[in-house]
């Protein structure tokens, strides 16, 4: 390759003067890489940053592999479903808070007045002693009633049905 070729290549190369890269040809002897040193060196071209190419995936950083990206997917639905269980959880406990089982005796007259999570927990803790005392006051005329925020007719249409089969039984009972 004789100088001009050379020259012409440098000026390709670095976007310098053809007068610039003949004088840094005659500097460097006619090597051109030495030639883009010089330039770089007196500051007429920008060394090159630092970048460095792979083939290898890992060193990829756009790129996610698929057990990653299955393990992020696991993560975000463990979260959404505990999020939702926490929505559930919060809506039962503030009905829980918010609403009441009344006990009235024969007459009407309110005997006792229990949030529900007391009476959900009474019941929970003594299930078969509260079945019997609900079973058994019903019988001796007491009434039940859910009272509070929410609307519960069906629980109180229920509720209803039971003290009136419960007053049907004893007053078959008494016919014998």
């Amino acid at each position: 390759m004789d100088i001009l070729e050379k020259v012409e290549k440098l000026v390709e190369k670095t976007g310098v003067s053809y007068e610039d890269a003949k004088s840094a040809l005659e500097k460097s002897e006619g090597d051109i890489l030495d030639a883009m040193i010089v330039l770089e060196k007196e500051g007429k071209v920008q060394a090159p940053r630092n970048s460095t190419y792979s083939t290898q995936y890992d060193d990829q950083q756009q790129y996610v592999s698929v057990s990653m990206q299955v393990e992020n997917a696991r993560q975000e639905d463990d979260a959404r479903a505990s999020a939702k269980i926490k929505r559930g959880l919060r809506k039962i406990w503030h009905f829980l808070k918010t609403n009441y089982l009344i006990q009235k005796n024969k007459k009407g007259e309110t005997v006792m007045t229990l949030p529900l999570w007391a009476a959900a927990l009474i019941l929970l803790m003594f299930s078969w002693i509260t079945v019997i005392f609900v079973i058994g006051s019903l019988f001796l005329g007491y009434r039940y009633e859910f009272s509070g925020e929410t609307n519960l007719k069906v629980a109180n249409d229920v509720m209803d049905k039971a003290s009136t089969v419960a007053e049907k039984v004893k007053e078959e009972y008494n016919k014998l």
